[in-house]
């Protein structure tokens, strides 16, 4: 079942209050979970034609798993997600 993740600014210096400054209360961007990170991440770039927006790069937020995110006009922002070793 897909997640949906909400969020608010904790300060006034919070990311998210410029978000919603300049597109409101939207979807902002979706996240899929992927076995084979850097595989996808790869073909995202090279064959669906997406830009890198961040490096890959751990989050604490989620044991430390690697997140990315990728860009494309037509699609929007996409945030791909390291799936947890079992």
């Amino acid at each position: 079942m897909p997640t949906l993740e909400l969020l608010a600014p904790i300060d006034e210096k919070s990311p998210v209050n410029r978000i919603l400054q300049s597109q409101g209360v939207t979807p902002y961007h979706i996240c899929y979970e992927v076995d084979d990170f850097d595989q996808i991440l790869t073909q995202l770039r090279k064959e669906e034609k997406f830009v890198r927006v961040s490096k890959p790069a751990p989050a604490c937020a989620i044991a430390n798993r690697r997140v990315a995110f990728m860009f494309r006009k037509d699609v929007g922002l996409v945030e791909l997600v390291e799936k947890e070793a079992k």
